[in-house]
C-alpha cells in the first residue's frame, strides 16, 4: 500500500512538470513566421495611433488681412456759414446824376452814380466788368455755404449809394463787398486797392470790423492774383460807407485807364482769379 502511494505521487509530479515545460516552450520558442505575424500586427496597431495635428494643420482657416488705416485728413477751417454776404456791383448802363446826402445830418450832397470808367484799350464799360466778377463771387461763396444777396443783377438798374447801403442794412449783412475798377489821368497808373470807412460819428460802430475784413480780403487778393498793391485807404467822403450800418469794404480791381490792366481785367480767366481770391479772403474773415 505504501508502495502504491509513492508510485502515484511520482506519476503526478512527472505529469505536471511536463505540462509546464511545453507551455514555456511555446512562449519562448514560437516559430519565426509566427513572430513576424505578431510583430506586423503590433506595428499596424502602432501606425493607427492618432497623430496630433501640428499648429499649421490646426490653423488653415484663411484670415483676411487688415486694411491699412486711412491717413487722417487735416482739419478744415470751421466757417460760420450762417453769415450773409451782400455783393454790390458798381455802376450801370446809364449814369444817375441825381444828388443825395453824403452822410446822415450832412449838408453836403453828391451825385448818385457818375457812370463808371471805360477801358482805354478794350472800350469795355466798368459796369460790365463789375457784374461779371460779382456773379462769379456769388457762385463761389454759395459753394462755400454762405448766404449771398446781390444789390442788383440787372446792369441797367441805376441805384443811388444810400439805396445800395439800405440793402445791406435791411438784410443785416455780415459784410458788404462793393466791386469796382479804377481810372486815372495817367495811363501808367496801375494796381489794386481796398477802400474802407474812416472812423467818424457815422461809421464808428462798423469801423473796426470793416478795417479787419478789408485787410484780410485785400492781402488775400494781392497774394492769390499777384497784382500790384496800392494799399488800403480809409475814406470819409463815400456815401455808401457813411450810410452803412454793417461792415463794408470796396475793392478796386485795377485801372481801366491802363492799357495792360484793361486787357487783363477783361479776360474771363483773370476775372475768375479775382473772384476766387475774394471768396478765399471772405472765408478767412469768418473762419
Amino acid at each position: 500500500m505504501k508502495r502504491l502511494f509513492t508510485t502515484t505521487v511520482v506519476f503526478f509530479m512527472i505529469f505536471f512538470t511536463g505540462c509546464s515545460s511545453k507551455s514555456g516552450n511555446i512562449s519562448k520558442e514560437a516559430p519565426k513566421e509566427q513572430q513576424k505575424v505578431i510583430e506586423s500586427t503590433s506595428q499596424k496597431d502602432s501606425d493607427k495611433t492618432v497623430k496630433e495635428p501640428t499648429k499649421t494643420e490646426e490653423t488653415k482657416v484663411p484670415v483676411e488681412p487688415k486694411k491699412p488705416a486711412e491717413p487722417k485728413k487735416p482739419a478744415e477751417p470751421v466757417v460760420k456759414k450762417d453769415k450773409l454776404i451782400v455783393i454790390d456791383p458798381g455802376h450801370a448802363t446809364k449814369a444817375n446824376l441825381e444828388k443825395e446826402q453824403i452822410a446822415p445830418n450832412s449838408s453836403e450832397y453828391k451825385i448818385k452814380d457818375g457812370g463808371g470808367a471805360t477801358g482805354v484799350a478794350t472800350k469795355n464799360p466798368e459796369y460790365a466788368l463789375n457784374m461779371k466778377v460779382a456773379l462769379k463771387l456769388k457762385s463761389y461763396l454759395e459753394k462755400e455755404g454762405f448766404k449771398v444777396l446781390m444789390t442788383k443783377t440787372d446792369i441797367n438798374k441805376s441805384m443811388g449809394n444810400i439805396e445800395r447801403a439800405k440793402v445791406g442794412n435791411d438784410a443785416g449783412a455780415s459784410l458788404v463787398i462793393r466791386i469796382h475798377a479804377d481810372s486815372d489821368d495817367s495811363s501808367s497808373t496801375a494796381g489794386a486797392s481796398m477802400l474802407i470807412p474812416k472812423s467818424t460819428e457815422n461809421t464808428s460802430k462798423i469801423y473796426a470790423e470793416s478795417k479787419r475784413y478789408g485787410g484780410i480780403v485785400y492781402s488775400t487778393l494781392i497774394k492769390e492774383v499777384g497784382m500790384k498793391s496800392r494799399g488800403v485807404f480809409e475814406r470819409s467822403d463815400m456815401t455808401g460807407f457813411n450810410w452803412s450800418k454793417v461792415p463794408v469794404i470796396l475793392v478796386e480791381m485795377g485801372f481801366l485807364s491802363n492799357p495792360n490792366e484793361d486787357k487783363q481785367l477783361n479776360t474771363d480767366s483773370y476775372q475768375d482769379k479775382i473772384a476766387t481770391a475774394l471768396c478765399k479772403g471772405i472765408v478767412l474773415c469768418f473762419k
